[in-house]
């Protein structure tokens, strides 16, 4: 796989994951522009991960039958478009409406993204670029959130927007430049509903599919949120939220690449006690705190964890099929934005009426759940708890 095509995937992982945390830092800042309570603004990425999830089920097993590059450009395109139209949006329901046809486009560029790093790389380096592409998947923790409120505070919340857009653009035309079409040399020549059928039947399939909602979907939704969680639990500029969300996003890109040292050196015990350090850094943040250095050593274990073992459990699910891998993958990506989209309803529905704890308590519940599954009970047989 040439650098040139690892840079345009960790582009467009950058851009699908920007969108789901950019508007965090700038919630204050558009409640007063559209009139509502800020934490109803986390009805964007909950827009925006339930239409990305209920897409991305088309999309897999599509490319897995024609291809990968045209749904990926058509997606960047109408991403740039809608990303361009929702600073225009004149309230709150129309805002909701363009961010959740944003993440329809979404729901193209993942599954195609990530099938196309398996399809151009030979099967021993498929994890390593993986790696490398999910960094870019990791950086909007990092980036995005530090931009965006920086771009609140000084030329307004309407600019994060743009600038989305034009990157999205950009993206476009380097896919363009980048891949040709083509079908996968392992297509599936199946129905679309035997597809799916299919792809559900893979040994191991439906547990780690879980753990893409319960657990990887729950603590990157978490991260779609974390800005507001901070301003809530200490008083904050949308800026200083901002770096909060930035420096965590610093946790999750260290957990990213001290992923391939942890597998090595623990095996496959690496997964599931990096899915559980998520969890406990979750609940870890129930509790309540008196200082900016007490949140974030608080959160670090949630970042960390999920820097390490979101791509150790993605390259598994992309080995269990090469027939099969868009549509797994599809399902990957349509349960995990189902995650996003229900930790940003939780937030919209309990903050109002409860403390901010007892959110972080609940997400931490979930992922616990999630990260459970990755343990090898004794009663499961040994063939299936190895995949």
């Amino acid at each position: 796989m040439k650098t040139t095509q690892v840079a345009t995937l960790f582009c467009c992982l950058f851009l699908i994951g920007s969108a789901e945390v950019v508007a965090g830092p700038m919630m204050g800042a558009m409640s007063a522009d559209l009139g509502v309570r800020s934490s109803a603004i986390a009805y964007l990425p909950a827009a925006y991960g339930l239409a990305y999830g209920a897409f991305a089920l088309i999309a897999g097993p599509l490319s897995d039958r024609w291809g990968r590059r045209r749904p990926l450009q058509a997606g960047l395109l109408g991403f740039a478009l809608l990303s361009a139209a929702l600073p225009s949006a004149p309230s709150l329901a129309v805002a909701i409406v363009l961010s959740a046809l944003a993440g329809l486009c979404a729901g193209l560029i993942q599954p195609n993204a990530l099938s196309l790093v398996a399809d151009e790389s030979p099967p021993e380096q498929i994890g390593r670029r993986l790696s490398h592409v999910f960094v870019g998947l990791m950086l909007d923790f990092v980036l995005t959130p530090v931009v965006a409120g920086w771009l609140t505070d000084t030329a307004g919340w309407r600019s994060a927007y743009y600038t989305l857009a034009a990157m999205a653009a950009l993206a476009f035309l380097a896919v363009t430049r980048a891949f040709v079409q083509r079908v996968p040399a392992a297509a599936s020549h199946a129905g679309f509903f035997a597809t799916h059928a299919q792809a559900l039947r893979t040994p191991g399939v439906r547990r780690r599919l879980a753990v893409s909602y319960l657990w990887l979907g729950w603590v990157a939704g978490f991260g779609a949120v974390v800005a507001e969680v901070a301003a809530r639990k200490l008083v904050l500029s949308s800026t200083d939220t901002g770096l909060i969300a930035g420096l965590f996003g610093l946790a999750v890109i260290a957990g990213n690449l001290a992923s391939g040292r942890l597998q090595r050196a623990l095996g496959e015990a690496a997964l599931p006690l990096a899915a559980l350090a998520a969890a406990a850094g979750l609940l870890g943040l129930a509790l309540p705190v008196g200082s900016t250095t007490q949140l974030v050593l608080l959160g670090l274990p949630w970042a960390f964890g999920y820097g390490c073992a979101g791509p150790l459990h993605h390259a598994r699910l992309s080995a269990l099929s090469e027939r099969y891998r868009g549509t797994i993958n599809s399902y990957h990506a349509s349960l995990l934005n189902l995650g996003i989209f229900s930790v940003s309803f939780l937030l919209g529905s309990v903050v109002p009426r409860f403390p901010v704890e007892v959110f972080c308590a609940l997400a931490g519940g979930v992922t616990l759940v999630g990260a459970c599954l990755l343990l090898p009970w004794p009663w499961r047989k040994a063939g299936v708890a190895t995949t």
